[in-house]
């Protein structure tokens, strides 16, 4: 069977967790990976109060189905801020990744080949496209890096030497560290499969 390692680091503009519009979920039930990040338009005390229904809302739709999580955070988030969300599924036995985004939350595969994930238009809670889940294989040693636009969007592994190299948690700061743009909540979420 195999296992993913995991971290997400949150870091509000503010420097206040209790004002930061950004928010991740994880949640491992041995055969499988459900994985969330969300970015709640805006930052502050109201762009938490909705990263709060989505951080409750989440992990009960582990094995539910991506594009029907997506319908269900929608119709949670009307009452609030919108977000843009992308949602992963991992098989840990066969590496089967499913990944289902709206809005531009940055998703990336590092492996054999380097893959950008596109999400389809919109806002989860005000108007979004129909959500559609992609496939892919992730094979032992791959990364999958998601992030909210409080990190530069366009950079490659040879930008910060040594970028993929160690846990899940140093990835995650690393990126952090070297890619935070400072003018928005950021956050980052690394997922590594290793079977």
């Amino acid at each position: 069977m195999g296992q993913v390692e995991h971290h997400l680091i949150l870091d509000p503009m503010t420097g206040l967790l209790e004002e930061c519009g950004d928010t991740g979920v994880v949640v491992v039930d041995g055969e499988s990976c459900f994985a969330a990040l969300v970015d709640v338009l805006g930052h502050g005390p109201e762009a938490r109060q909705s990263a709060i229904v989505a951080e409750e809302f989440l992990p009960g739709c582990a094995g539910e189905g991506l594009t029907q999580s997506l319908r269900g955070l929608h119709d949670k988030l009307r009452r609030g801020r919108g977000a843009v969300v992308t949602l992963l599924d991992l098989d840990l036995e066969s590496g089967e990744l499913l990944v289902a985004g709206i809005g531009n939350i940055t998703t990336r595969i590092f492996g054999a080949e380097h893959t950008r994930v596109l999400s389809r238009d919109g806002i989860v809670g005000y108007s979004m496209s129909t959500p559609r889940e992609q496939r892919f294989r992730l094979r032992s040693g791959d990364v999958v890096l998601l992030y909210s636009d409080g990190i530069r969007e366009s950079f490659e592994a040879h930008d910060c030497p040594g970028l993929l190299a160690g846990s899940a948690k140093e990835i995650a700061e690393r990126v952090m560290r070297s890619f935070r743009k400072g003018d928005d909540d950021a956050s980052c979420l690394v997922l590594r499969y290793n079977k």
